[in-house]
């Protein structure tokens, strides 16, 4: 139940966290078990920012042992070697727990690296960080390598016949990856455990002041439909807020050094031929940087790109030139299934907050927690890089760092890794004849869930939006379901749906396409039937 405002107006927490993406929700989750008293705020709807515009895989870590040039720039820079060590074995840790502990959430993929003459590295050097890679897991859960010579991956392995340069392929390394379906889902699951062990938390709720009083730190609130303020505080304060980090850093009215780099993840999804379910191909562009199709549902997508990103970041989207440049590395890497403009069924982007230094334009990559004591700010965390692979450790890592100004108020609890489902319902009317969301379930998501748009519903609750027709059909039922629980008249039901499919134009179309995108999204590409 989702609390109101004016009912937390002056309470006090031993934990506010700000931002309620999947760190925020692990930090949440994480502090209510230890026995903290904890509120968390998200100014969207939970997992509505960079969590849900990833490229979604739960990475063994084989992208952090790419230097973004020749393996030569580890031995020149061994700081980076060791971070990437480092990074690569939280990778594997928490990839092994998640599939062990969450298998629901992630779904099992076959992945395909080829190895050309002439190409970037050598068959002993892939071999040798996939060997790194198993002896860094400590056996979790397998990556089942292989590295399948060119005859014989030809013969066999899809995607292979489509590679380019076939007469200089090598080989092709074969290795088993997860990708978690979906991380909005993730993220809310963790919330609502996060209050069954006694957190508040309270989406479309924006911090808009971060104050010092006394030995605690005062957080005013905004309700982000009506307007209505309220303050809540407590000793420690986790800014979780992603690519919006230093804004609420200078909600504190001190100067605080920047900490964010924010780079765009481009993706776009196309309709491969059915022998390519549940396999992709892991590959670099020209640049040396990683790349990747990816089995997307019954789609796949490509992507992603990195260029340094400083626009609108409630408004991001695929543009004209990152079409571009995706379908051009899309045809270096895949050119014999020739994609064009008109197979891209949709598109994604989202912001990586990655961390700021000033030597590297692009941000560094490694996760970091930045205690904001040394800038006279004590008491107040920030989270940089934080992972989607890796939330669960981020958010045991920052309730250690809070452990250092404050102590549990409450007694412990037992966290949950359940995947929550709805409750059964057989009697309740499907919103699609082929989903099996039902009217109840769009109930149980405004009651229980807070969901507050048909947005939330679609995309974060019921994952409809990742359906083939991304949940155009579903919505005006869904919108009336909504309506009699959140009292929407005729208008509003009407502006709800219009107002979600303009979202799809606006963030998940094909730049310059225009139309419907769900009669492509059916599978009618022309690659649907390709052998």
């Amino acid at each position: 139940m989702r609390p109101s405002l004016a009912s937390l107006n002056r309470r006090r927490f031993d934990i506010v966290v700000v931002g309620g993406g999947i760190n925020g929700a692990a930090a949440a989750q994480q502090a209510a078990a230890q026995g903290y008293s904890v509120a968390l705020f998200e100014k969207g709807d939970f997992g509505s920012g960079s969590t849900a515009r990833s490229s979604r895989l739960l990475h063994c870590g084989l992208r952090y042992l790419v230097p973004g040039g020749p393996l030569t720039t580890f031995l020149w820079h061994p700081d980076r070697f060791i971070k990437a060590v480092n990074t690569v074995r939280r990778s594997m840790a928490v990839r092994s727990d998640f599939v062990k502990t969450q298998p629901e959430r992630v779904r099992k993929i076959r992945m395909h690296y080829p190895i050309y003459h002439g190409g970037p590295y050598a068959p002993w050097q892939v071999d040798s960080a996939f060997l790194l890679l198993r002896s860094l897991g400590e056996g979790g859960v397998p990556l089942d390598y292989e590295r399948v010579p060119a005859q014989k991956a030809l013969a066999e392995q899809p995607f292979v016949p489509w590679l380019r340069d076939l007469d200089k392929l090598r080989a092709v390394s074969c290795y088993t990856e997860y990708q978690i379906d979906w991380p909005e889902r993730v993220a809310i699951d963790m919330v609502r455990d996060a209050e069954r062990l006694g957190a508040v938390a309270r989406n479309y709720t924006p911090a808009v002041g971060v104050q010092r009083d006394g030995e605690a730190w005062r957080v005013t609130l905004a309700d982000a439909g009506t307007g209505e303020q309220a303050t809540v505080s407590a000793p420690v304060v986790l800014n979780l807020a992603g690519i919006w980090v230093d804004d609420v850093n200078a909600l504190t009215g001190q100067p605080v050094s920047p900490k964010i780099t924010g780079t765009k993840g481009a993706h776009i999804v196309v309709k491969l031929p059915p022998e390519c379910q549940g396999h992709g191909v892991a590959g670099v562009t020209r640049a040396g940087r990683p790349f990747y199709c990816m089995p997307w549902r019954d789609l796949h997508f490509f992507g992603p790109t990195e260029t340094l990103y400083e626009g609108d970041r409630d408004a991001i989207a695929v543009d004209a030139a990152d079409l571009e440049f995706l379908l051009a590395e899309t045809n270096h890497l895949v050119p014999g299934l020739g994609i064009t403009r008109s197979d891209v069924v949709s598109t994604w982007a989202g912001v990586r907050p990655l961390t700021y230094e000033p030597g590297l334009p692009m941000g560094a990559r490694n996760r970091k927690i930045h205690d904001l004591s040394a800038e006279g700010l004590s008491g107040l965390f920030a989270l940089t890089n934080g992972s989607l692979g890796a939330h669960r450790a981020t958010g045991q890592d920052l309730v250690a760092a809070a452990a250092r100004f404050v102590k549990p108020s409450g007694e412990p609890g037992t966290l949950s890794r359940a995947a929550l489902q709805f409750p059964d319902n057989t009697n309740s009317a499907r919103l699609e004849p082929d989903a099996s969301t039902t009217l109840a379930d769009v109930r149980h998501a405004v009651g229980v869930e807070q969901a507050q748009t048909l947005e939330d519903v679609l995309l974060r609750r019921t994952g409809l939006a990742w359906s083939a027709d991304q949940g155009r059909a579903a919505a005006a039922p869904a919108a009336e379901a909504m309506a009699a629980m959140l009292g929407w008249d005729d208008v509003r039901i009407k502006a709800e749906v219009s107002g979600y499919r303009a979202m799809l134009d606006r963030l998940y179309s094909v730049p310059g396409a225009g139309g419907d995108p769900s009669s492509v999204a059916t599978g009618e590409g022309r690659h649907a039937s390709r052998g």
